[in-house]
């Protein structure tokens, strides 16, 4: 396959330290927050790297237990209101 005028900004990431691996290649996104340093995006890379390497991922909760608290609490009270009101 033959692309003519194409241009993707590419990291290349060699000696993962993976016995599979031997190289992990990164396209950047085409728009770049303003003030991205270079060190930043290699940072990054190495961050994924070692999450993939690890298998381990940033474990994110949609709800907190202080989330739920907190609307358990206000669904108790809208319904003590309505109570009382009717």
């Amino acid at each position: 396959m033959l692309l003519k005028g194409c241009k993707k900004n590419l990291i290349v990431v060699k000696s993962i330290g993976s016995d599979y691996i031997e190289e992990a290649y990164l396209i950047l996104k085409p728009e770049l927050p303003a003030g991205v340093a270079k060190e930043d995006i290699v940072k990054e890379a190495n961050r994924l790297v070692h999450e993939y390497e690890t298998g381990k991922k940033k474990k994110r909760r949609p709800f907190s237990l202080a989330s739920f608290l907190i609307g358990a609490f206000l669904t108790g009270a809208i319904a003590l209101i309505l109570y009382l009101i009717f």
